[in-house]
């Protein structure tokens, strides 16, 4: 009964220690296999580490890294013993695992190279999600106001000298938007893609109707403006737009961690919403100003729009995704005042405020941050199958 018992121990010790022993030893299980390669040794690589891809191995399976290694040696393997079908299964599953591999001239046999070549190893396409801020750049195309344009005189977002006795009162014109993009590399770092985007912006115009009259100082005489009736209009819109783009990366192909880029491209704006945020005047009758009305329903604004824009970015390599940076002036095409109804459907402006719109194109200079991520799908290339 007790030597059953010791045997029983010594049994159960061997059975531990082989356990741990198998489940320490897919290192040196790889090394040895890379040692066998080596020295041409490849029939039984295979069959000897295979096992350290099991998952439920977890820790004590293969690194991360030594899954890499671990796949490569299977595909020269199978390069070697002229097993193209399973040198293809597992080039795949080598790109799977380490995203864009790159191979190394003074270790990798030129067999090797020859294979991957074949083999789709950039992604099928990206996709992104930047955000950032807008600022507004009303670019006036001809000058109206309610009376003889000599005596009126605008200021867009707050940027200019007031007739004397008056103030600028208007804001910087600061909005914001949002983009989703899909795009896809098409080589010789040339990049197209296609976006939706959400922009939001703001514009303001000072508008004063002057007088002007004579002064006298130091023996110099001059006409000066003197404003009669001062107005403050901010004017907020949204736009759904569809850019389209087309991008260079310099250093794209040397796996550079920053590339700069630039792009250009056109867009397709339509118009959501236009209202006047506020509204004030510094003399004549009173008024009551309406936040709720809708200049899009009043046909005001042209509803449909196209610009060009160019972009000047950087990309920081985060793996095999980017974080980007850039700017972007975006150059409307198409007057954004609607003029047929600047008149007839603009009471509030027109008699309220004593503000009529200049016709002009509404031109944006944006900042943005972004992530794009990169999707793969490795496959041979149809020439080769």
């Amino acid at each position: 009964m007790v030597i059953f018992n010791i045997k029983l121990v010594a049994a159960f010790f061997v059975l531990l220690s082989t356990f741990f022993v198998s489940a320490q030893t897919w290192t040196q299980k790889l090394l040895v296999a890379e040692q066998d390669y080596n020295a041409g040794r490849l029939v039984n690589i295979v069959d000897n580490i295979t096992g350290g891809f099991d998952k439920s191995l977890g820790e004590r399976g293969y690194t991360s890294e030594e899954k890499i290694r671990a796949l490569k040696l299977i595909t020269k393997v199978y390069i070697f013993l002229d097993n193209e079908p399973m040198a293809d299964e597992y080039m795949i599953k080598l790109l799977k695992a380490d995203k864009e591999h790159k191979l190394d001239s003074k270790v990798d046999p030129a067999e090797l190279y020859d294979l991957y070549r074949k083999f789709r190893s950039q992604p099928i396409f990206r996709v992104g999600l930047k955000t950032g801020v807008n600022m507004s750049y009303p670019n006036i195309i001809r000058t109206f106001g309610t009376g003889n344009t000599g005596i009126v005189s605008k200021i867009y977002n707050g940027d200019g000298q007031p007739p004397v006795g008056a103030s600028v009162n208007g804001g910087s014109g600061t909005g914001f938007f949002i983009n989703a993009m899909a795009e896809r590399y098409l080589g010789w770092g040339m990049e197209v893609g296609l976006g939706l985007e959400f922009r939001n912006s703001q514009y303001s115009v000072d508008n004063y109707i002057t007088y002007g009259d004579i002064l006298q100082a130091n023996g110099t005489t001059e006409i000066a403006q003197f404003a009669v009736l001062s107005t403050t209009v901010t004017h907020q819109q949204s736009f759904f737009r569809i850019p389209l783009f087309l991008r260079y990366n310099f250093n794209y192909d040397f796996a550079k961690s920053f590339v700069p880029y630039i792009a250009g491209g056109a867009s397709y704006d339509h118009l959501l919403d236009a209202k006047y945020l506020e509204g004030n005047r510094t003399g004549g009758t009173e008024y009551k100003f309406d936040s709720d009305l809708s200049l899009k329903d009043l046909g005001l604004i042209t509803k449909n729009n196209f610009s060009v824009f160019a972009s000047l970015g950087l990309k920081m390599r985060v793996k095999t995704h980017f974080l980007t940076f850039e700017a972007t002036f975006n150059k409307a095409l198409l007057n954004y005042i609607n003029s047929d109804n600047r008149w007839s459907n603009n009471p509030l402006s027109t008699y309220d405020l004593a503000f009529v719109e200049d016709d002009f194109s509404l031109d944006m200079l944006s900042f943005s941050f972004g992530y794009t991520y990169s999707i793969y799908n490795p496959q041979k290339l149809k020439e080769f199958k």
